[in-house]
């Protein structure tokens, strides 16, 4: 048996990533091209350059998922960023291949995945950020609009 990956080589799995996304592709149907998503290390926003996954709405549909650097809240250059305590990314890691998104959302009940919310409400739910927040459980967009 192997050692563990590293939170590193488990976010640059980008074959893994873009597979899930694929499969889940019904949830992000309804995301206007340039939405992105983030999704970093806890311990990477600690130090400057930390590494983040992306998920990015392409131009001509469908989701990617890249890498780039994390320099902070501020400039990430993302929607919606998720901070992961290193057990919560291996456990959603570990369940790409069947249960990724059920598994983001019980990350998020034990405290293992910490949701930052980087654009205004109104400009989330104009992006079509609703069915892929539902899916979490996050139902704080709220259904009156």
């Amino acid at each position: 048996m192997g050692a563990a990956p590293s939170t590193h080589e488990m976010l640059a799995d980008l074959p893994a990533w873009e597979a899930m996304l694929e499969r889940h592709a019904d949830t992000f149907a309804a995301l206007q091209p340039g939405c992105g998503l983030g999704l970093v290390p806890k311990d990477d926003t600690e130090r400057r350059p930390g590494r983040m996954l992306v998920w990015t709405r392409a131009e001509g549909g469908g989701m990617q998922a890249g890498l780039r650097p994390f320099t902070g809240y501020k400039d990430c250059g993302v929607d919606i960023l998720f901070v992961a305590e290193e057990s919560g990314l291996a456990a959603i890691h570990r369940a790409l291949a069947d249960r990724p998104l059920g598994e983001m959302k019980a990350a998020l009940r034990r405290s293992e995945l910490f949701l930052f919310v980087l654009k205004p409400r109104d400009q989330l739910i104009d992006d079509g950020w609703d069915d892929f927040l539902e899916t979490l459980g996050l139902a704080f967009l709220g259904a009156c609009r």
